[in-house]
C-alpha cells in the first residue's frame, strides 16, 4: 500500500484511500436514525407542538350538521332577467342558461336575502353570544348584523351541481333542527325576493315602438324599389362591378387594336422595302471533290495487303509472287497519292423563294390592317355605351346606399323590438306564477349530513408532529458543527478513517489494546512514495486527554510488535522537572529512555534545537535525518492550539500526518483548516483517527439497519 505526496495530490487528484477506499456520499436510513436520536430532545419538542395543537382542536371541535336543499332552475323563454327596454331578451342557448343559473345563485347569496333570514330566525338563536363576541361588539367597529351576515355566508354553501341547472343550497350548524329550519327559510326568502325582482311591465311601450319601426321600414322599402326600377338595377354591387369591368375590357381591347395597327403598318412598309431590294435568282450550291463515282482504290489496296500477308506465309520474300504483289501495291498507292490533282467542281442557281413569301406577307398584312380599322370603330361605340351605364350607376349609388343603410337600421331595430315585445308579453302573462320557473326538488330535512373533525384533527396533529420533528432534526443536523460518525468526517475531510480509539460504548476488556494494535500494524505496513512509513505525527485541533495516551501506546506497540527502536515526541506535555541521567541530545532533540524497552521519549523541549521555530528548514531536515539514523520509528503528537506552532514544523518533516478527531467535540471548520494547513505545509495527510465514538442507536436498530 502506498501514499502520494501533497503536491502530487494537488496535481493528480486526491491521494488513494489508505484503508476504507472511496468514501460514499449517500445518506442511509441508519444515518437518519442516528441524527434523530442524537437530537432526540429537539425532535420531541418540535413534534409536541402540532400534536398538542391537534389534541386541543379535537377536544374543542363539535359535530356539525349540514342540511341541503336542491332547486332546479327552468331556463326558457318565460324566464328573463332583462330590465331595460333596449337590452336583449332571454335566449334558449346553453350559455344563456348557465348565466341564468349563475344569476339565481347570486340572488340566493345576496345580503338582502341573508339579512331577512337572520331577522326571521333571530340573530341570538343562530349565533348565540359568547364572551369573545361580546368583546368584539365592545371594541369592534362593525355592527353585529354585519358580522352575522359574514358568518352566515361562511356557513352557507350555494353552488351549481356539475354544470347543470340544479342549484344546491346547504347550511351548516351545530344544531340539526336549526340547520334544517335555516335552509328552508333561505329557500322561502329567495323565492319571495325573486318574485319582486322579476316584475317588469314593459310590453306596452315596446309594442308602440314596433309599430313605428314597421311603418318606416315599409316606406324605405318602397323608395328602394322605385330607385332600382328607374335605374335598372338588379344587384347594385354586381351591376357596378360588371359595368366597370366592361369599360376596362373595352379600353384594353382598343389599346391592343391600336398597338396591332401600328405594328401591321410598320410590317407592310418594311416588307415593300425588302421586296424591292431582293434579286430575281440566288445561288443554290457549289461543290468540289477529288473522288469520282467509280473510285475503288482504297478497297483494292486493302485486298492486295491481305493477299500479300497470305503469300508471305507460303513464299520467300524475294520470290516472283511477292515481287508482283508488292508492285501492285506500290502502283495503287501512287494513284491514291495523285488524287488531289484530279478535282471535280459543280455549281447551281435557283429562283429567289423570298419574293413569293414577301408578296404573300404584304397581302395578308393589308387585309389585317383593314379589319383592325373596322374593329376600332366598333370598340369605340361599345366604350361609349359602357361609360354611359357606369355614369348612371355612379349617380344612383349615393342615394341607394343611404336608403339601404336606413333600411338595415330600421330592420335591426324592428326585429329587436318585436322580439323584446313578445318576450315581455309572455313574462307579464306569467308574472302571477313567476316562481314556476324554479322548482324545489329536495327538502332540507331529507338530506342532512354530519361531520366530526376530531379524528382528522388528531391525524393532522400526528402528521404535523412527524413533519415538524423531521424538520427540526434536519435543521439541527445542518447546524451541527461537530462529527458524531466516522463517515461524516470522511465526507467532510476527504480522508480515510484509519482507526478508532476510546469508544464510549465499547466496554469489552482489551478493546483499547486491540484498537491500538490494529492501528499500529496498519501504520507500519503503510508505504509513502514506495518507502515504509517510519515517522508519523498525530495532530488534533484542541487539547485532548486521549491524544498523548494513544500516541504513547502506538509508540510502545511499535517496539513490541516489530522490535524497532522508537522515539516518542509528545509536544502536548508540560516540561518535565529535574534531570535524567540517561538523557542525551540526538538529532536536535533532548531525549531519554523510558521504562519500555527500545522506547525513547522527548525529555526537555527547551534544550531541543529541532523544536526551535526559527530553525531553517534545511537544518531541520538534516536533524530529522540524524534521528532516522538513530531511531527506526518516530511518533509525534501535537495540537493546532500550540502557541509555539511546533506541530506545524513537523508537518513536512515526517513521512505522514494523522488527524485526531474527537466525536461530538471537534469542530468541522477547525478540522478542515488543520487538513488544509498540512497540505499547504507540504505534509502528507494519511487519514484520521476517530476518538470517543458513541453508539447512539440501540443494538436492535443497528441490526435492522
Amino acid at each position: 500500500m502506498s501514499m502520494t505526496g501533497a503536491h502530487a495530490a494537488e496535481i493528480d487528484g486526491p491521494a488513494p484511500a489508505v484503508r476504507s477506499g472511496a468514501w460514499s456520499a449517500t445518506f442511509t436510513a441508519r444515518d437518519f436514525l442516528i441524527a434523530a436520536f442524537f437530537h432526540i430532545r429537539i425532535v420531541i419538542l418540535a413534534a409536541l407542538v402540532p400534536i398538542l395543537a391537534g389534541i386541543v382542536a379535537a377536544t374543542l371541535t363539535k359535530t356539525e350538521y349540514t342540511a341541503s336543499s336542491l332547486v332546479m332552475v327552468l331556463v326558457s323563454r318565460e324566464v328573463t332577467n332583462q330590465q331595460s327596454l333596449t337590452d336583449s331578451g332571454p335566449a334558449v342557448m346553453s350559455i344563456e342558461g348557465l348565466k341564468q343559473v349563475e344569476s339565481e345563485v347570486q340572488i340566493i347569496e345576496s345580503a338582502d336575502v341573508i339579512r331577512t333570514v337572520i331577522e326571521d330566525i333571530g340573530i341570538d338563536r343562530l349565533f348565540p353570544p359568547s364572551p369573545l363576541s361580546q368583546l368584539r361588539d365592545l371594541f369592534g367597529s362593525a355592527s353585529r348584523m354585519d358580522r352575522a351576515i359574514e358568518r352566515f355566508r361562511r356557513d352557507l354553501n350555494v353552488g351549481v351541481l356539475n354544470g347543470s341547472n340544479v342549484v344546491e343550497i346547504a347550511f351548516t350548524h351545530p344544531i340539526r333542527a336549526l340547520a334544517v329550519e335555516t335552509t328552508d327559510k333561505v329557500v322561502e326568502v329567495y323565492l319571495a325576493r325573486r318574485r319582486v325582482i322579476m316584475q317588469n311591465p314593459t310590453a306596452r311601450f315596446l309594442q308602440v315602438e314596433v309599430e313605428r319601426f314597421k311603418r318606416e321600414l315599409g316606406e324605405t322599402d318602397a323608395a328602394v324599389e322605385a330607385l332600382k326600377s328607374r335605374v335598372g338595377i338588379i344587384d347594385f354591387s354586381q351591376d357596378a362591378v360588371l359595368a366597370a369591368n366592361q369599360v376596362d375590357a373595352v379600353v384594353q381591347r382598343r389599346r391592343q387594336v391600336a398597338e396591332r395597327r401600328v405594328a401591321v403598318t410598320s410590317q407592310i412598309a418594311e416588307a415593300d422595302k425588302q421586296l424591292k431590294e431582293l434579286p430575281e435568282t440566288v445561288f443554290d450550291f457549289s461543290q468540289k471533290s477529288d473522288n469520282s463515282g467509280n473510285d475503288d482504290d482504297n478497297n483494292t489496296l486493302s485486298r492486295l495487303l491481305i493477299e500479300r500477308d497470305r503469300l508471305s506465309m507460303q513464299y520467300a520474300p524475294g520470290g516472283s509472287m511477292m515481287r508482283e504483289i508488292n508492285r501492285k501495291i506500290e502502283t495503287i498507292r501512287q494513284q491514291i497519292a495523285s488524287r488531289n490533282q484530279r478535282l471535280y467542281e459543280t455549281s447551281r442557281d435557283v429562283r429567289n423563294p423570298s419574293i413569293a413569301y414577301l408578296n404573300n406577307l404584304v397581302l395578308s398584312l393589308r387585309i389585317e390592317a383593314d379589319a383592325l380599322g373596322q374593329q376600332d370603330r366598333e370598340l369605340a361605340d361599345q366604350q361609349q355605351r359602357a361609360e354611359k351605364r357606369l355614369a348612371e350607376l355612379r349617380s344612383a349609388e349615393t342615394e341607394l346606399v343611404e336608403l339601404n343603410r336606413r333600411r338595415d337600421t330600421l330592420n335591426d331595430s324592428y326585429r329587436e323590438y318585436l322580439r323584446r315585445a313578445t318576450a315581455a308579453q309572455i313574462e307579464e302573462a306569467a308574472a302571477a306564477e313567476r316562481e314556476s320557473s324554479v322548482r324545489l326538488i329536495q327538502n332540507a330535512g331529507d338530506a342532512v349530513t354530519s361531520r366530526n373533525m376530531r379524528l382528522p384533527y388528531l391525524g393532522a396533529g400526528l402528521l404535523g408532529g412527524i413533519l415538524f420533528g423531521v424538520a427540526a432534526g434536519a435543521v439541527a443536523s445542518a447546524l451541527r458543527s461537530n462529527f458524531i460518525m466516522p463517515h461524516e468526517a470522511e465526507r467532510s475531510l476527504e480522508l480515510p478513517l484509519i482507526g478508532e480509539y476510546a469508544s464510549r460504548t465499547d466496554t469489552e476488556p482489551g478493546a483499547a489494546e486491540r484498537q491500538v494494535s490494529g492501528l499500529t500494524a496498519f501504520l507500519l505496513d503503510t508505504e509513502v512514495d514506495g518507502k515504509p512509513l517510519r515517522s508519523v505525527q498525530f495532530l488534533a485541533t484542541d487539547p485532548d486527554e486521549a491524544l498523548a495516551p494513544l500516541t504513547r501506546a502506538i509508540a510502545a506497540e511499535i517496539t513490541q510488535q516489530r522490535g524497532l527502536r522508537t522515539l516518542f515526541v509528545d509536544l502536548t506535555a508540560p516540561p518535565a522537572p529535574g534531570e535524567d541521567a540517561g538523557a542525551r541530545e540526538t538529532g536536535g532533540l533532548h531525549v531519554a529512555p523510558t521504562e519500555v524497552p527500545l522506547l525513547w521519549a522527548l525529555r526537555d523541549r527547551a534544550r531541543s534545537p529541532l523544536l526551535d521555530i526559527r530553525l531553517a528548514i534545511a537544518e531541520a531536515q538534516r536533524l530529522i535525518g540524524e534521528l532516522g539514523e538513530t531511531f527506526e520509528a518516530v511518533v509525534v503528537c501535537a495540537t493546532a492550539r500550540d502557541s509555539a506552532a511546533i506541530g506545524h514544523r513537523f508537518m513536512p518533516l515526517v513521512d505522514g500526518n494523522v488527524l485526531v478527531v474527537r466525536a461530538e467535540k471537534t469542530r468541522k471548520a477547525a478540522t478542515l483548516a488543520l487538513r488544509t494547513s498540512v497540505i499547504e505545509a507540504g505534509g502528507v495527510p494519511l487519514g484520521f483517527v476517530f476518538l470517543g465514538r458513541r453508539y447512539i442507536l440501540p443494538n436492535w436498530l443497528y441490526r435492522l439497519t
